[in-house]
């Protein structure tokens, strides 16, 4: 599977995410698990070879 992580300012906020989806502003991102963040900010980067989303914001 390919599951990431997301950076958010450079700090780890959620492990196993797969799904990410960009709506204006935010961004919503959901885990293996179910679990769900919406976050403020953009994304800057997504690099499956790191398995990591790194996303900038408030």
């Amino acid at each position: 599977m390919c599951e990431l992580k997301v950076i958010l300012n450079g700090t780890i906020i959620m492990e196993d995410v797969v799904r990410i989806k960009k709506d204006k502003d935010t961004v919503k991102i959901q885990s293996l698990l179910g679990e769900e963040k919406t976050i403020k900010g953009v994304i800057v980067d997504v690099n499956l070879t790191k398995q990591e989303a790194i996303i900038e914001g408030a």
